[in-house]
């Protein structure tokens, strides 16, 4: 069951060229990707009350056609791995004009993070089990 989230491209994202900047794609991306987590269970208030958070350690982007101001994207984010012990992840986020064409593509690695400790930690039992449903969405 994937998820999309719609959005019009805002004037305050557009570089020089007059499309989409760098910065844009992965505001839109990382956007999809915490409503989606949201949509699960996987809210900002949840990540409080347990102390932990997930954390990016490194992010790619691949551009495949331009995206100007006004344009409607379509995003379509998910969770693409979670190591069994589901402390280490990797997601995905596809952004896809109004005719489905691919625009680009976001690759994050990431982990937990406890608060306290700042360390990485594999996430509580609640977390995991919501964490590991993000990966039943294609």
């Amino acid at each position: 069951m994937a998820r999309e989230y719609k959005y019009k491209i805002d004037k305050s994202f557009i570089d020089f060229n007059g499309h989409l900047a760098e910065f844009g794609y992965y505001y839109y991306g990382v956007d999809g990707l915490r409503n989606l987590c949201e949509d699960k269970g996987c809210t900002p208030e949840l990540y409080e009350a347990l102390k932990i958070g997930p954390i990016t350690f490194q992010t790619t982007v691949s551009f495949k056609k331009e995206v100007r101001e006004n344009s409607m994207i379509i995003v379509n984010p998910r969770i693409i791995s979670i190591s069994e012990d589901c402390k280490k992840w990797s997601s995905q986020s596809d952004i896809l004009n109004e005719n489905q064409e691919l625009c680009a593509s976001i690759s994050s690695t990431g982990a937990f993070m406890d608060h306290t400790s700042r360390k990485v930690i594999p996430p509580p039992k609640e977390l995991k089990e919501k964490w590991r449903l993000l990966l039943e969405i294609e």
